[in-house]
């Protein structure tokens, strides 16, 4: 039986080209880049390249790596706060948990005040929220939304008007939707777009950051490669998942009652959707849908323990119980997504049958 992972949004299985350089990056840069001795000086020399390479695909000033996005964005917020003079770090209640988590933490070593805004009905920052800030902070967001495929609203206005800096994570958009046009930082975890784990970076747009300690030179090698290697391929993959998204949202408004979908439209991310259907358990679709081949997320896509309700639904106001989480990778065949619509009817039909709810 065939297998197909739907839920690709924030990591993708890595391609067999990625695999190949990796290893190749994993027998040349094994060594600690701050060894003082040659094989140290070749990770750090390979290490120093992926470094420039990143930054020059995003224009930036310089790039680090990071082996978390949590580190990522509290490297990022703090060089942002060396900036200038910052009241407070922000984020939004739909912004990945981690994000959130390392904004909390860097206020909280920086000594600032903290604060997650709230969000409209489509997930993007309250503009009454922002506007009520009058001071100059740091907001980190998400450039797109990890379960509900909303693209963040442009406040580039804003932030020039109350001298704030932006840090957006890029890890749901980079090559399916163009990136902020304003930005003093950007992180990302490319396993989204399937580079290897433990090399999440960070790019500033005005000057080199700051390099920590980073020991793991061959998974920046692989994901300044697969960066690269991504955004050639990216732009043939927006139009079909654009084109699958739409089909699966009509389809499942169509042959399933009691549903509630997010994403899908023509401003949300192409290839992100949010399914929550009344009077099932999520992880029982999502266990009778892995037996049938087709891998979905379930709950909150980037909380720690799975199965926990979908924060950005909670946010939203939307229903987070039988709830589905759908991140189609580039490439997909369509009768690969028409099979699995069918799938997904008759699975929520099977389990609402055997619970006594059909017909509710």
């Amino acid at each position: 039986m065939s297998r197909f992972v739907l839920d690709c949004a924030l990591s993708r299985p890595v391609s067999d080209q990625t695999a190949q350089w990796l290893v190749a990056a994993v027998q040349r840069a094994w060594a600690v880049p701050s060894a003082g001795y040659h094989e140290g000086k070749v990770s750090d020399a390979l290490l120093k390249g992926s470094e420039s390479d990143m930054a020059q695909v995003f224009g930036a000033a310089g790039c680090t790596f990071e082996p978390t996005l949590r580190l990522a964005v509290s490297t990022a917020v703090a060089d942002a706060v060396q900036s200038g003079v910052h009241t407070a770090v922000v984020t939004t209640a739909t912004d990945p948990l981690e994000l959130q988590l390392g904004c909390r933490q860097s206020a909280a070593s920086l000594g600032l005040d903290f604060d997650v805004l709230p969000v409209t009905r489509a997930g993007r920052v309250d503009p009454a929220a922002l506007a009520a800030i009058g001071t100059p902070v740091v907001l980190a967001g998400a450039a797109g939304n990890q379960e509900i495929g909303s693209v963040q609203s442009d406040i580039s206005d804003w932030a020039s008007t109350t001298g704030s800096a932006l840090v957006w994570d890029i890890s749901t958009t980079l090559g399916w939707a163009a990136l902020p046009s304003t930005w003093d930082s950007m992180v990302m975890d490319p396993r989204a777009w399937g580079a290897p784990a433990g090399a999440c970076a960070v790019v500033s747009a005005a000057r080199p950051v700051a390099r920590r300690s980073f020991e793991n030179p061959a998974a920046a090698v692989a994901t300044a490669l697969c960066t690269q290697a991504w955004l050639t391929a990216a732009p043939e993959s927006v139009a079909g998942a654009r084109r699958q998204t739409t089909r699966i949202r009509a389809r499942v408004e169509a042959e399933i009652d009691g549903v509630e979908v997010h994403g899908g439209g023509a401003d949300d991310l192409p290839h992100i959707l949010s399914v929550s259907v009344l009077y099932v358990d999520a992880e029982t679709i999502q266990s009778r849908l892995d037996v049938a081949g087709y891998a979905v997320g379930s709950g909150s896509a980037c909380a720690s323990q799975s199965g926990m309700p979908s924060h950005v639904l909670a946010a939203i106001g939307g229903l987070t119980a039988g709830n589905i989480r759908i991140g189609l990778p580039p490439g997909l065949p369509d009768d690969v997504v028409d099979a699995f619509v069918d799938a997904l009817v008759e699975v929520v039909a099977r389990e609402r049958a055997e619970m006594g709810t059909d017909g509710l």
